[in-house]
């Protein structure tokens, strides 16, 4: 399937009568060429199943139809399936692409795929609902890897390590179950219409945290928690849990949150487990 240039989208979305929502954070990629740069990127195989979050102008589905199994792509636009039945009225792919559209946050990811497929998260996101995305795609352990388009600053607090001013509980979070690599820089310009800002592919390569599934949920609760007021000592943190800031807490409640790497979060979550509910 070959992607629209920005001319004949706006074309087509007129045609359609669909005018483009912020709301949605619909800003569609156009350019040729990164998107075969991205291409080249994107996992394959014959047992391949793409869940996409975004479906937009099937700029990126057509080349996971090629590439995989199918594709299963969420729209949360229903004004959008008029493009998409233009779009794929002769498409010889088009039993491979699965549209629905639903809130893709609202889905049980896990149930697309079946025995001996293997399921990969792909999206050019809405990029308000980044961070909502990330957390369902931790908690959703049958995906093992991902290729998500960000806007560039969250990418970079993402993917930031421990001591990085940008380095968040979200990059604790993320980072201890997934490897994240930058994968490709891109301007506005290659998008419809022209966002304000630039953006990052990330990938996501899942592995595995040490945590028990019953420790999953209060480790995210613990690492949150301790970036309330990052610019603390955990010494703060450690007096709203009643934890002792003696003995084998008393040279980490002297640090601030922001410098322990994940790793070293889980020792800390571990610890304080043992002597107080978290």
């Amino acid at each position: 399937m070959k992607a629209l240039t920005q001319t004949a989208l706006r074309d087509l979305l007129n045609r359609k009568g669909v005018v483009l929502s912020k709301r949605f954070g619909q800003n569609f990629l156009v350019d040729g060429n990164v998107l075969v740069s991205m291409t080249s990127l994107f996992p394959s195989g014959d047992n391949v199943v793409f869940v996409e979050v975004g479906a937009g102008a099937l700029a990126l589905t057509g080349i996971l139809a090629e590439r995989g199994k199918r594709v299963v792509a969420y729209e949360i636009d229903e004004r959008l399936r008029r493009v998409h039945e233009a779009l794929l009225a002769d498409e010889p792919l088009r039993a491979r692409i699965d549209l629905r559209y639903e809130d893709a946050l609202d889905a049980d990811w896990c149930a697309l795929g079946s025995e001996g497929e293997t399921l990969a998260l792909m999206g050019n996101l809405p990029y308000l609902r980044s961070s909502e995305i990330v957390l369902k795609l931790i908690r959703t352990d049958c995906i093992g890897q991902g290729c998500l388009l960000f806007q560039r600053e969250f990418a970079t607090r993402l993917a930031a390590g421990s001591g990085n001013g940008d380095y968040s509980s979200l990059s604790v979070v993320t980072q201890t179950f997934f490897d994240i690599r930058r994968l490709l820089e891109l301007s506005p310009d290659v998008f419809f219409p022209r966002p304000e800002v630039s953006s990052t592919l990330l990938g996501f390569f899942r592995r595995s945290s040490g945590l028990d599934d019953a420790e999953v949920e209060p480790f995210m609760r613990f690492v949150h928690q301790s970036f309330l007021h990052r610019r603390k000592k955990l010494a703060d943190f450690f007096r709203r849990l009643g934890v002792p800031l003696t003995g084998e807490f008393a040279e980490t409640s002297q640090l601030r949150p922001e410098v322990l790497a994940p790793s070293e979060f889980i020792d800390l979550f571990r610890a304080v487990s043992r002597v107080t509910r978290v």
